[in-house]
């Protein structure tokens, strides 16, 4: 996109707003779609004029909007860009008269949001983002404020927003395995506001949500981050039927555990291992990464037999559950090829989870990123875990993650919510 199209953007949601503004004052009517929720003449007047503007934008870019229609998957799967719309979010606020209902519209790249409006009429305000811009408010005719998420220092109390119109049973039973300092009742995707605002801490879900209900919130939450770096959200734009069965948005540090990654030499433990070290510091958990390499340096002369590999696992082992004891989570990444001594480390921790990282030998072989097998193949090293040495897998791992078919990102994100339905346990080891 050019130059000053996300101010063209911010232009159209403010004037999309100021009409759903004017038709709550003077009484909208109502309807009722075929799922039998409501919708109002607001909704359709705020989405032909958002319409109409995003075509004179840029007419070759598609549009996704709640109250247009969703084309095919098979015609939605060739695109690699298009807008997501939604013309009048938390219609049910609306027509109680309530103002916290939003204009939302984003662009969606490749699945993800790289540019959100979310304009609040009723409060003469609007929330943007761009990917690598950051989050920004602006009230009236002020100047924009830059806006900054912060994510609570560890053991502190958590502030939630929630639905105002969708409570459920799951949420009550998620919150009470939690620290809860505050509950905000919020409607529409201004939930994403106040995380990316640094009002509230956290924003679960539970039941289905449609993407334009949330994507343009979710940009503004992604990009309120102080270091440049966007915040990470598990959601994921141009699904089959655009329906998301729920989420958990913001910062809940999990509780302190030990994440063991074993699996053979280039398996791809570490590099998973850094992008969840990275998952839970944004989240606000201390964690330490404790990779093989690494800790070989700090004990040069532990050798390659079995006993010495047994030794050597456990003594990083009850390392590592000293720190989960003093509430830091650890992240061993280690090739661990005997089966008794995992086991062993387990039982040290009062959290444990193994992550068999099983990408097979000949694909590890292939990589070869340290060029470990082409020397055990010359002869010009032994005990090799794989060539020479036995490799034990995982009997019952909690987790098994082949990098053939699953991303980095993708893994991570798997373990870091494993992590979060964790409950913190009463009593464990030491």
């Amino acid at each position: 996109m050019g130059p000053g199209t996300l101010e063209r953007i911010v232009d159209v949601a403010r004037r999309a707003g100021a009409l759903t503004r004017d038709l709550q004052a003077s009484g909208p009517r109502i309807a009722r779609k075929a799922d039998h929720s409501p919708v109002t003449d607001a909704d359709t007047a705020s989405e032909r004029l958002i319409l109409a503007e995003l075509a004179r934008l840029d007419p070759s870019i598609p549009v996704v909007s709640e109250e247009a229609g969703v084309p095919p998957e098979d015609v939605r799967r060739a695109w690699i860009r298009f807008w997501l719309v939604d013309p009048l979010d938390g219609t049910k606020e609306f027509i109680q008269g309530l103002p916290d209902y939003t204009v939302n519209i984003a662009l969606i790249e490749r699945g993800e949001p790289v540019m959100g409006v979310v304009g609040a009429p009723a409060q003469d305000v609007v929330y943007y983002a761009a990917k690598g811009e950051g989050s920004w408010r602006q009230t009236g005719a002020a100047s924009p404020v830059r806006i900054y998420a912060r994510p609570p220092a560890p053991g502190t109390p958590l502030r939630i927003v929630e639905s105002r119109s969708h409570p459920s049973p799951e949420l009550e039973t998620f919150l009470a395995g939690l620290p809860v300092a505050e509950r905000l009742a919020v409607g529409s995707s201004i939930k994403f506001c106040r995380l990316a605002e640094g009002r509230a801490d956290l924003y679960p879900r539970f039941g289905p949500v449609m993407e334009w209900d949330v994507a343009a919130g979710d940009c503004v939450f992604r990009n309120s981050s102080a270091t440049g770096v966007p915040f990470h959200s598990p959601l994921r734009y141009g699904g089959p039927d655009l329906r998301i069965p729920g989420f958990v948005v913001g910062f809940r540090p999990p509780p302190p555990a030990v994440v063991w990654f074993t699996g053979l030499s280039g398996a791809g433990k570490t590099t998973i291992a850094r992008v969840v070290r990275d998952r839970l510091l944004e989240r606000g958990s201390p964690v330490e990464l404790l990779d093989g390499d690494e800790i070989r340096a700090v004990f040069p002369t532990t050798g390659f037999s079995r006993e010495q590999r047994d030794s050597h696992i456990r003594r990083v082992g009850d390392t590592a559950a000293r720190l989960e004891r003093h509430a830091v989570t650890s992240l061993v990444s280690l090739v661990s090829p005997y089966r008794a001594s995992r086991d062993f480390v387990r039982g040290l921790c009062r959290q444990f989870v193994e992550v068999y990282v099983s990408t097979p030998l000949d694909e590890c072989e292939r990589r070869d990123t340290k060029g470990l097998y082409r020397q055990a193949r010359a002869g010009e090293m032994s005990q090799l875990t794989g060539v020479d040495d036995p490799y034990e897998p995982p009997a019952d791992p909690e987790l098994t993650i082949d990098t053939r078919t699953m991303s980095p990102e993708e893994a991570a994100d798997l373990i870091v919510s494993h992590l979060a339905r964790a409950r913190q346990p009463k009593e464990g080891p030491g």
